[in-house]
């Protein structure tokens, strides 16, 4: 079986010098000449269902505090 020209090795990457630099959490890659561009393809955290579901949790809670905060007012 041949071998790919742009197959890593194990011991190519991470380098030491990347896991000292970088840790487990390094950054995102956002270059549009690098293989980790991702461009528009990330999720923003606020999508509309998550907005949803904020929604709905808050009037949860507040159908269950009102009548504990009611007698107090």
């Amino acid at each position: 079986m041949k071998r790919r020209d742009d197959w890593i090795d194990d011991d190519e990457y991470p380098s030491e010098r990347d896991v000292d630099d970088f840790g487990d959490d390094s950054p995102p890659d956002d270059h549009p000449l690098t293989i980790g561009y991702m461009g528009s393809a990330r999720q923003q955290f606020w999508t509309s269902a998550r907005i949803i579901i904020a929604l709905i949790i808050a009037l949860i809670l507040a159908a269950l505090l009102v009548p504990l905060i009611a007698p107090l007012l």
